[in-house]
């Protein structure tokens, strides 16, 4: 999918920031939120906000091997735009071969999310219990969508230190902030 390679690089993993675009405003929430239905409003929210035909979803990780393999499927689609926030749940709850351990929801631990803009992108990772979305514009009404949206510090301190997982080593957070602060973006919540 070439426009989410345009946008992201896939190879590349948090503490580095994935997107290509040079500028942008960054708003945060936690993975869990945006791999689940609720997710879909604000996708539609950037899709209309943006004026995209349609949305392109791919997981990078684990890569698509693993889900060809135990699954005869490809973990990505590109959907029409219009109507993704009903649809939104339906494509990343799909069960390949009626295998529930093959859903996206269950098993994406990477994933990249664009519009066909370029305008706006979704970076999310498990790891880290982040989902990052770029976009050109600040204060955008996907704020609103029912997804809680966090300033970064709060993200960092609440989503990555959470007591049910090993939290990540504080030079890799200060890393994420001295990444956010050299490329000059800001948070837009």
């Amino acid at each position: 999918m070439d426009e989410v390679q345009q946008a992201v690089d896939p190879d590349t993993r948090l503490p580095a920031l994935p997107f290509r675009a040079p500028t942008g405003v960054l708003d945060i929430c936690q993975y869990s939120n945006a791999i689940e239905g609720s997710f879909g409003p604000v996708l539609q929210s950037l899709v209309d906000s943006h004026g995209d035909s349609s949305v392109s979803l791919v997981v990078l990780d684990p890569s698509p091997q693993y889900y060809r393999r135990g699954y005869g499927s490809f973990p990505a689609f590109r959907v029409p735009g219009s109507g993704l926030s009903d649809a939104y749940w339906d494509l990343v709850a799909h069960e390949p071969e009626d295998d529930p351990t093959g859903a996206v929801i269950y098993t994406a631990d990477v994933v990249a999310i664009v519009g066909s803009s370029g305008q706006w992108s979704v970076w999310g990772e498990r790891s880290w219990d982040l989902a990052i979305v770029l976009s050109q514009i600040d204060g955008g009404p996907w704020l609103t969508c029912g997804v809680p949206f966090v300033p970064v510090e709060a993200a960092l301190a609440d989503f990555t230190m959470p007591d049910f997982k090993r939290p990540l080593p504080d030079t890799e957070r200060s890393e994420f902030l001295r990444n956010i602060r050299e490329r000059g973006w800001g948070s837009g919540v």
